[in-house]
């Protein structure tokens, strides 16, 4: 099934919701629009280490949270 066909499924589906389904669909879909801001509303400095911290990762140059749990256990 394309990507037209699954929308207008969904759409069908959406029109039979309750109220209560609806007001959660909302909420996941205006959660998702949020989600896609929050880095613009960092500063440019904040922006900047995350970007580190990415390109570093992406270099495997981490030390993984395994690693450090090992490190760690003995507290647990």
């Amino acid at each position: 099934m394309d990507l037209a066909a699954r929308k207008y499924n969904f759409i069908q589906k959406l029109l039979k919701v309750d109220e209560s389904l609806l007001e959660k669909l909302e909420n996941i879909i205006n959660i998702n629009d949020e989600n896609q801001d929050w880095f613009l509303e960092l500063s440019t400095e904040e922006q900047s280490e995350i970007e580190i911290g990415l390109k570093e990762a992406d270099n495997s140059e981490f030390v993984s949270h395994e690693s450090i749990m090992g490190k760690f256990a003995k507290w647990h």
